[in-house]
């Protein structure tokens, strides 16, 4: 494996590692923060907000996931 494609597979994992934290922080963080500050959730859309925490946390967590999977390949 040349230098040029170890770079190539870092930058790449880097990416999804950037990915993964900005969706776990605007689908997490943002959601738990509307929660708490928001005097008129309903219950309906406290369901939907923490649904869709869930899922990016999930979602932050296959791309971090993804991106050590990544990096796993430098090790052949």
């Amino acid at each position: 494996m040349t230098d040029g494609e170890k770079e190539r597979i870092k930058l790449r994992a880097n990416w999804f590692n950037v990915l993964s934290a900005a969706t776990f922080a605007v689908g997490t963080l943002a959601s738990a923060v509307r929660l708490v500050s928001d005097e008129r959730v309903t219950i309906r859309s406290a369901l939907v907000l923490v649904g869709l925490a869930v899922l990016c946390f999930c979602l932050s967590y296959a791309l971090h996931l993804l991106a050590m999977a990544g990096l796993k390949r430098l090790d052949r």
